[in-house]
């Protein structure tokens, strides 16, 4: 399987575009007026570039499964996602003891307390929304800024 990098499917974005503003392959010259083709071909471009960077994250598809790993454990917030009996004592001891762990698999968390691991598995699920968070804001920044940068100018100089 050949792996792009996203600077590279920006560059062959952009080879194209010129391509296309020099009447290359669609035939439409500088000053002609946009087609479908050129509009298929910037979704194209788009949908490249942001499945490059969900396989570099190491996701899906869809921007999910992200590598947790790629999220710093001291950027993973405790949204608190676990109802407490008592004090909330154990749980937050859990999700401490994973972030300083540095824990992106939820198999990882064991113990005595329930309470402990039901913090520590906490933070493995809200690293892991993150990192797909991440995965998918930054694919969608790669595809907007492919498919701009794959739009003609269609201004005269």
């Amino acid at each position: 399987m050949i792996r792009a990098s996203y600077v590279e499917v920006l560059i062959v974005a952009m080879l194209a575009t010129n391509l296309v503003a020099c009447g290359g392959p669609s035939g439409g010259g500088r000053y002609s007026e946009p087609s479908d083709d050129i509009e298929l071909h910037s979704e194209d471009a788009g949908d490249a570039a942001r499945q490059s960077v969900y396989d570099d994250y190491g996701a899906n598809s869809d921007g999910t499964s992200a590598d947790a790993m790629r999220v710093d454990a001291y950027d993973v917030e405790d949204s608190g996602n676990y109802v407490c009996t008592q004090d909330c004592s154990g749980h937050e001891a859990g999700f401490v003891w994973a972030q300083e762990n540095d824990l992106s698999d939820g198999s990882d968390c064991g113990g005595n307390s329930q309470s402990f691991v039901e913090g520590c598995e906490a933070f493995v699920e809200d690293r892991q929304q993150l990192a797909d968070e991440s995965a998918q804001a930054e694919a969608e920044r790669a595809a907007e800024d492919a498919q701009y940068a794959d739009e003609p100018d269609w201004e005269e100089e």
